[in-house]
């Protein structure tokens, strides 16, 4: 994609996927409580982990924030953030799809594991809404993976029991503007200018395949199910 993704949560609120496609492999076990990944090929042919992310990541996610440029961190942010405080990155490596839920997209680059874009979103209320926003490091602009960050994203939430996402769109971004459009996201105006939109799906089945990450949204759903039992009881 050869534009930034520029949905933005609350600062205050602050907040959290990629699909399998051909040649894709996915590694899970959950039984043995390893860690659920997919493995994806972008157009340009170099492969790229997706994964949920956790408290270890946050200096990983500090990098990739350090390294936007200024417009992206706009785009993303909505003010030219710097660092991203304590408190905020905390909630960036949360992973739980029926509260705050962050996918990662990390490569491997002279041995080490760097990230490369993120997807989030946070539940509030659950199951009703979700509030989402995307981010895609410069050198990985046009690459894809923006579009597929939102389609696992959109898979997640939906296996999780969320009902829709929404986020803002800036208006002068036409490029994203018709991504959303084409995506099956309602544009209407926001509330605080015509300088936003604001975008939301219900989230009905999609068009495409879902990644074996949904995993975690199930269990998550399941889980939260049964605590809503328990406290009925």
């Amino acid at each position: 994609m050869g534009f930034q993704f520029p949905f933005s949560l609350s600062w205050k609120d602050y907040l959290p996927f990629d699909l399998s496609g051909t040649g894709a492999d996915t590694t899970y076990a959950p039984e043995t409580g390893g860690e659920v990944r997919d493995i994806l090929r972008l157009k340009n042919g170099t492969a790229v982990t997706l994964r949920a992310a956790h408290a270890g990541d946050a200096e990983r996610i500090q990098q990739l924030v350090r390294g936007l440029s200024l417009e992206s961190r706009y785009h993303r942010f909505f003010y030219p953030l710097q660092e991203v405080p304590p408190d905020m990155l905390a909630r960036f490596t949360l992973s739980d799809p029926t509260g705050a839920m962050t996918l990662l997209a990390v490569i491997q680059r002279d041995g080490q594991e760097i990230a490369i874009g993120m997807a989030q979103y946070v539940a509030d209320p659950y199951p009703v809404s979700g509030e989402f926003a995307v981010l895609v490091a410069d050198e990985w602009h046009r690459s894809g993976l923006g579009t597929r960050l939102i389609q696992t994203l959109i898979c997640v939430a939906r296996a999780a029991g969320i009902m829709r996402l929404q986020g803002d769109v800036l208006a002068e971004n036409e490029p994203m503007v018709r991504l959303m459009v084409s995506m099956g996201f309602e544009l209407d105006t926001h509330a605080d200018g015509a300088y936003l939109w604001k975008a939301s799906k219900m989230l009905e089945a999609p068009e495409w395949n879902c990644s074996p990450l949904t995993i975690l949204a199930r269990q998550a759903k399941a889980g939260a199910a049964q605590r809503g039992r328990a406290g009925v009881a």
